[in-house]
């Protein structure tokens, strides 16, 4: 049976375009609606405001690079700082809180981190357009 799902190539290929897709959608709602939550939030954690432009790579740039294949360690490494910045600023005193369902509170961020690491360890896969 592990001969036919032996294709670690289009694993990575799946894991790009899903993890890609998910994460675009949060920064293309940003393009339309602003980014003024995100300030408020950086804002609040004493971070400048400015750098909530930053959103715009981890939630725009980084997961078209993801989904592309372009320099998919490069792009994963942006994605694991915007997780990363998530949790500080949304999810610091909520780390490890549950919801009534039974699941942690920002369990989408450490999805998104989980796998923007494999990505980092083990690259975009041979259906990339650009190997890093």
């Amino acid at each position: 049976m592990s001969k036919y799902l032996n294709y670690p190539n289009f694993g990575l290929l799946i894991l790009r375009i899903f993890l890609g897709i998910c994460v675009l959608y949060h920064g293309l709602f940003k393009l339309k609606f602003g980014i003024e939550p995100v300030a408020s939030l950086l804002i609040n954690a004493k971070i400048p405001s400015f750098l909530s432009y930053f959103v715009y790579l981890g939630e725009i740039l980084a997961p078209i690079m993801i989904i592309f294949g372009i320099y998919t360690r490069f792009a994963s490494i942006m994605l694991i700082a915007t997780s990363c910045t998530i949790l500080y600023v949304a999810y610091m005193d909520k780390l490890f809180a549950v919801t009534n369902f039974g699941g942690l509170v920002p369990e989408i961020i450490y999805l998104y981190l989980g796998a923007s690491l494999c990505l980092l360890f083990c690259g975009g896969g041979k259906f990339s357009i650009k190997n890093d």
